[in-house]
């Protein structure tokens, strides 16, 4: 072989490696512009269930002080050496709102042994003073279908943000659960919110 035509050759090939190491790289450029990025963790759903719950029935006209046990449950099940450092904590006051949607209205407002119906929202705004303009909480009960949580009346538990446009815990929420067995024969709804006058018309 002559070597003008080894040296076209070689020429070649310098040629051959290049364009692929070329085709490699705008590869590689552009499987990083379509890898997946890092998602955001996904939001809880449910805050759309309680737009506009200031517009159902309020059960109690005035703010009432909220039990200090109470006001430790009702918050994000965190660890509770946690809570004991945040405003959560139950050594400090707190006063509720509390409203209730028009499917569970008569249980909440007529009943002595009430009988909550599926598709019952109660909500409750957690006020860090009796003055205060805006709650700094809400909790909810969502009374579910039959078979939900039988031994918790099928209510699922409901934490929000003091607007309610962010769910931050929902489910069978065991703080929740625990404290509200002892209201098993009102439907797990403690009701120690409702003013005297509505106590003694009850039937």
């Amino acid at each position: 072989m002559s070597s003008s035509r080894m040296v076209n050759l070689s020429k070649l090939s310098t040629v051959v490696l290049l364009l692929a190491a070329s085709c490699a790289c705008v590869k590689t450029s552009g499987s990083q512009q379509n890898a997946t990025k890092t998602q955001e963790p996904k939001r809880i759903a449910g805050a759309e269930m309680f737009a506009g719950y200031k517009n159902w029935s309020r059960v109690n006209p005035q703010p009432v002080r909220f039990h200090l046990m109470r006001a430790e449950d009702c918050a994000v099940p965190i660890g509770i050496n946690t809570r004991m450092q945040t405003a959560e904590s139950p050594h400090i006051d707190k006063f509720v709102n509390v409203f209730v949607n028009d499917a569970g209205r008569r249980a909440m407002l007529k009943e002595l042994r009430p009988r909550f119906p599926v598709g019952s929202l109660v909500v409750k705004e957690k006020l860090p003073a009796y003055d205060a303009k805006e709650p700094e909480l809400l909790t909810a009960m969502y009374k579910r279908e039959a078979g939900y949580d039988p031994e918790g009346g099928d209510w699922e538990y409901l934490v929000l943000d003091g607007q309610g446009r962010e769910v931050r815990a929902r489910g069978k929420l065991e703080s929740c659960r625990a404290c509200h067995q002892a209201a098993a024969d009102t439907d797990f709804v403690t009701r120690h919110y409702l003013p005297q006058d509505i106590r003694r018309k009850l039937k």
